[in-house]
């Protein structure tokens, strides 16, 4: 995102499409919402800090000053794999959902 705002010249990313292993979490969301993300597409949920599904459910949620649309679910088992593979070999189980 802030590669893209550079090159935007401005740190909002009106028309912008984020594609993402898995489902952002809440620093993340707001991150998403101040740049003005149209929107966000993910693979594996995130069952201990998902944002957007998860743990919060901000899709569409009224009280927030911008929303984005969300595809969620895109190549889930490929992307469950990799993340899971990935906390395996730093030692750590965090994405065992």
């Amino acid at each position: 995102m802030r590669q893209a705002a550079r090159g935007n010249k401005n740190y909002r990313l009106p028309g912008s499409v984020l594609i993402v292993t898995v489902e952002p979490c809440i620093m993340c969301v707001g991150a998403l919402i101040q740049a003005r993300v149209e929107e966000v597409v993910y693979g594996a949920a995130d069952p201990k800090a998902g944002a957007i599904h998860s743990v919060f459910q901000t899709e569409n949620w009224p009280p927030l000053n911008h929303m984005f649309s969300v595809i969620s679910g895109v190549l889930e088992e490929e992307c469950s794999a990799l993340l899971k593979s990935f906390f395996a070999s730093a030692g750590t189980s965090d994405m065992s959902g």
